[in-house]
C-alpha cells in the first residue's frame, strides 16, 4: 500500500490491470442438473479490451446544470467558463448523476494562503453532508495531494507519507489536473499525470462526482475542464446458491453440508482426521472475492490461486487466514514460506506516527465483528457476530479487508498465476465454522 510496496505496486500496477479472469460458475437460486452443470467459465474482457465511450463534458462552461448542492451554505457560481465555490463552513459541490465504473478529469486552482480541497469519487450524498471517497488536494508541507481520504469515515486510507515521486506531483501555484478511475473496487487517482493512488477497497461501487471546499473563511476554490467517461459497471454474483454444493469439490477430512441456506464447516479432534478444503470445480486468474462467515472455534481460511495435491494437507497456496486470533485477515502459505504478513504489516512503513490510532481504532472494531455502521450482524438465534472478508487478488497482488478495514496488502512474488480457490477445515481440532456468501465481482451484463 505505501512506502515499502504501494511504490511497488504502482510501477507494477497499470490502469489497466485489474480485470476479471473468470465469470461465475454459480448462479444463487439456480438448483443444477447434470445437464446444467457448471462448464468451464469464459475470460471475462480485461478493461483494456472493453470499449470506451468518449470523453463527456461535465460543466458546460456556463451554467450549473447537471450539478446539486446538498448543503444549506456555501456559495456556487460560474465565473469566465470556471466553477467557483466560496464558503466558511466545508461543503460540497456534487454531480446529480451517480456514477458506476469510469474515468474522470477536472482541473482545480487553489487560492493563496491556507487551503485544502479535493475530487470526490464515489461519493455519498445525505442532507448537508457529503461522504466517501476523495482524491486530496493538499498544498502544506507534507504533500499529500493525490492521496486518498475517506471523508468522514475512515480518515486516511493512503496517504502519500515518504512517497516522493507522488508528493512532487502537485503545484499548488498552477492550475492542477487531476485523473480518477474506479473499476469494480479498484480506485486509481493520477495528478499531472503522475501516478499517486492504486487501492483497492470493497466498500462503494457507485456514487456521486464532487467538488470540495474545505471550508477556509472567504477562500475561493476554482474548477474547470470537468470530463468523464463512462466505464460500465460491476456488481457481486454468487458463488455458493445456498442450496448446494454445485461447483464445488472437496478432499481431506471434516464435513460440509448446506442447512437453511448456510455452508457449514465442522471437524472434530476426536476423528483425527487431515485437513479438509472445499474448492472450485475451476481455476481462477485475477478477480475479488467476497465471503460472509461466523466463526465459532478452531482455524480455516480461503485460499486463492492454489493447486489441490494428492497427499496432505491437500492443498499448496496463499490463503487469508480465519480464525478468532490477531492473526484473521494475515497471509499464510501452505507448502511454501509460512506466514507472509500479519494484519497491519503496512503502518510502520505507511502511515506516520500520529496515523496509527486511527487505523488501530478501525481494526479494533473489524475485529469485533462491526463494519462502518458499528452494527453488528447477527442471526436471531446465535449471538456470534458474521464477518465479511474481501479478497482482491491481481497480478501478484493480494489485498485483504476484514469488516471493510484494510488487513493486508502484499505482492507475493511467487504466486501462481492461476489456481482454485478454496475453504479450509484445518485437521486434528475441534472446529466450527458457517459460510453463507461466497461472491465474486464481475462486470456487470449488458441487457
Amino acid at each position: 500500500m505505501m512506502k515499502s510496496f504501494w511504490l511497488t505496486s504502482l510501477r507494477r500496477a497499470r490502469p489497466n490491470s485489474c480485470a476479471m479472469a473468470f465469470l461465475i460458475f454459480a448462479c444463487c437460486g439456480h438448483v443444477a442438473t447434470a445437464d446444467d452443470a457448471p462448464k468451464q467459465p469464459a475470460p471475462a474482457k480485461a478493461e483494456s479490451q472493453s470499449p470506451e465511450t468518449e470523453m463527456q463534458p461535465l460543466f458546460d462552461g456556463k451554467s450549473l446544470s447537471g450539478w446539486t448542492k446538498p448543503y444549506e451554505w456555501g456559495k456556487t457560481e460560474v465565473v469566465d467558463g470556471e466553477i467557483h465555490l466560496t464558503a466558511d463552513k466545508k461543503f460540497f459541490l456534487v454531480t446529480e448523476k451517480v456514477f458506476h465504473d469510469y474515468e474522470f478529469e477536472g482541473e482545480v486552482k487553489l487560492p493563496e494562503g491556507k487551503s485544502n480541497s479535493g475530487f470526490m469519487a464515489r461519493g455519498q450524498v445525505k442532507p448537508n453532508e457529503v461522504f466517501g471517497y476523495q482524491a486530496e488536494a493538499d498544498p502544506t508541507d507534507r504533500r499529500w495531494s493525490g492521496g486518498l481520504y475517506d471523508e468522514r469515515r475512515r480518515q486516511w486510507l493512503n496517504p502519500l507519507w515518504e512517497q516522493p515521486e507522488a508528493q512532487a506531483a502537485f503545484d499548488r501555484d498552477r492550475w492542477n489536473r487531476y485523473r480518477i478511475r474506479c473499476v469494480g473496487n479498484h480506485l486509481q487517482f493520477f495528478v499531472n499525470d503522475v501516478p499517486t493512488t492504486d487501492y483497492f477497497d470493497p466498500v462503494d461501487l457507485s456514487g456521486r462526482i464532487g467538488l470540495q471546499h474545505h471550508g477556509e473563511k472567504g477562500q475561493t476554490y476554482r474548477f474547470r475542464n470537468l470530463k468523464v467517461r463512462n466505464l460500465g459497471s460491476h456488481e457481486w454474483k454468487p458463488l455458493f446458491d445456498g442450496k448446494s454444493l454445485d461447483g464445488w469439490e472437496t478432499v481431506g477430512g471434516g464435513t460440509w453440508t448446506v442447512v437453511d441456506g448456510i455452508l457449514q464447516g465442522r471437524a472434530s479432534s476426536e476423528a483425527n482426521e487431515p485437513n479438509g478444503m472445499l474448492y472450485s470445480k475451476h481455476p481462477m486468474t485475477d478477480g475479488t472475492y467476497r465471503i460472509e462467515y461466523r466463526f465459532k472455534k478452531g482455524d480455516s481460511g480461503f485460499f486463492v490461486r492454489s493447486e489441490i495435491i494428492e497427499n496432505k494437507p491437500f492443498v499448496k497456496g496463499v490463503q487469508c487466514e480465519i480464525d478468532n486470533s490477531d492473526e484473521v485477515g494475515g497471509l499464510y502459505q501452505t507448502g511454501g514460506a509460512g506466514w507472509l504478513v500479519r494484519p497491519l504489516h503496512y503502518l510502520e512503513t505507511g502511515f506516520p506516527k500520529d496515523r496509527h490510532a486511527v487505523v488501530n481504532r478501525f481494526w479494533k472494531q473489524a475485529r469485533e465483528g462491526l463494519q462502518l455502521d458499528k452494527k453488528p450482524v447477527v442471526s436471531d438465534d446465535d449471538e456470534t457476530p458474521w464477518n465479511m472478508m474481501t479478497v482482491s487478488v491481481h497480478g501478484k497482488r493480494i489485498v485483504v479487508h476484514l469488516n471493510d478495514c484494510l488487513a493486508v496488502d502484499h505482492v507475493v512474488e511467487d504466486l501462481a498465476d492461476s489456481g482454485v480457490i478454496a475453504l479450509q477445515l484445518h485437521g486434528n481440532q475441534d472446529l466450527e465454522v458457517d459460510f453463507r456468501k461466497v461472491e465474486m465481482l464481475v462486470p456487470t451484463s449488458e441487457e
